[in-house]
């Protein structure tokens, strides 16, 4: 069984989004995940906020872990401004991809 419409736009807006760099589709298909029919608000929520937030929070570690020189290309002093800047389209697509990913999997399940 492919799923649910509503979720398989959803999920093919934040692709979409994330490939193209793209707030308005990203911001339709959050939308689309959060009004959808078939999920339960507590599924509506984890596809809408806690999926993305654990990306975001998994952006902070590692930007954390680079300002402490524990992994990847240490931070210089006073541009951690910079290293946020230059990180966080890519956790936004991160999320957005997680997202998809999850809705395609809630999909999946039959309906009832």
């Amino acid at each position: 069984r492919a799923g649910g419409a509503v979720e398989l736009a959803a999920a093919a807006l934040l692709v979409a989004g994330a490939v193209m760099g793209s707030l308005i589709p990203l911001g339709l298909g959050w939308l689309a995940a959060w009004w959808s029919p078939r999920l339960s608000r507590r599924e509506a929520k984890w596809a809408v906020a806690v999926v993305p937030g654990t990306v975001a929070a998994a952006a902070l570690v590692w930007l954390w872990g680079r300002t402490e020189g524990r992994w990847g290309e240490p931070v210089a002093k006073g541009a951690l401004g910079e290293a946020i800047t230059a990180s966080w389209p890519w956790a936004l697509r991160a999320a957005a991809v997680a997202s998809a990913l999850y809705l395609l999997w809630r999909a999946r399940r039959p309906k009832g």
